[in-house]
């Protein structure tokens, strides 16, 4: 064997064998987050959290799915348009224009907490989903308008081109061709704030007030206690964190091709 080949072998080794150790690094907590659910009271564990009665397990899950998919929503097809005029369309100030809005991404939320606070009680949607729903697509928007753009980016000119010569309106080739040669990178931005949206602690913190609006990271925390906790509470606790979080995982694992697909998307200049 030469000496080559003994090199490629050991590259294609030492590279399973990083991912092997980042694959357990990322699945370890997972697998015992699982198996302490299911001590001390096995599968009774899940039925304690699913009748909570402070809590509502699936009216929790429904108030997430409303600001996640909402959310999810809005910025798509927002930035989906966003980023056709900033990549196909040439108007006075697009590029000022657009690196404001990319000089946002380093703006933390925690940064403009009080604004934040002011402005959604301003406008009456304090303890209401829309407080939530607003300031996700806001602060989710600037980074999948980068994604969306750089890969529109990559579509000749000469193929809208041809379809204005046609006498196509702007929204029509937006619609009509943008959009159904962009589905891997629309649906990854998709999902991307789906799963952000729903992970997403802050905002609801700031402004949801009553139980019954509480999404799935505000619920958790009515399964703890700062006082000493038995080992009956703690295997509890693993159980509503494995029931809180199983949404957004089946929701990732379902689309992981689309994530997949919308990570090399606009990769390479065609």
């Amino acid at each position: 064997m030469s000496k080559k080949s003994n090199w490629q072998i050991k590259s294609i080794v030492g590279a399973y064998l990083v991912l092997v150790i980042f694959a357990v690094i990322w699945i370890l907590p997972l697998i015992i987050a699982v198996v302490k659910s299911f001590t001390i009271n096995g599968l009774g564990n899940y039925e304690y959290v699913l009748s909570y009665e402070k809590i509502n397990y699936f009216h929790v899950i429904f108030n997430s799915m409303t600001i996640a998919i909402s959310s999810a929503l809005v910025v798509t097809l927002i930035t989906a348009l966003a980023a056709y005029a900033f990549s196909k369309m040439k108007f006075p100030g697009s590029k000022i224009l657009y690196g404001a809005i990319l000089a946002c991404l380093a703006v933390p939320v925690a940064a403009v907490t009080s604004p934040l606070f002011a402005t959604i009680k301003n406008m009456g949607f304090l303890d209401h989903h829309l407080g939530v729903i607003i300031p996700l697509i806001a602060f989710n928007s600037p980074m999948m308008l980068l994604m969306i753009k750089n890969y529109f980016d990559t579509i000749p000119d000469e193929l809208l081109e041809s379809a204005r010569i046609d006498g196509a309106s702007r929204f029509r080739i937006w619609y009509v061709f943008m959009v159904p040669l962009s589905v891997p990178i629309i649906a990854n931005v998709l999902v991307l704030t789906f799963i952000y949206s729903w992970n997403d602690y802050l905002v609801p913190l700031l402004v949801m007030r009553s139980e019954e609006n509480y999404p799935v990271t505000l619920a958790a925390q009515y399964f703890m206690s700062s006082t000493y906790q038995s080992p009956e509470d703690v295997a509890r606790i693993y159980a509503v964190m494995i029931l809180l979080a199983l949404p957004s995982i089946l929701v990732y694992l379902v689309s992981q091709k689309f994530l997949v697909a919308g990570a090399t998307a606009g990769a390479v200049k065609g």
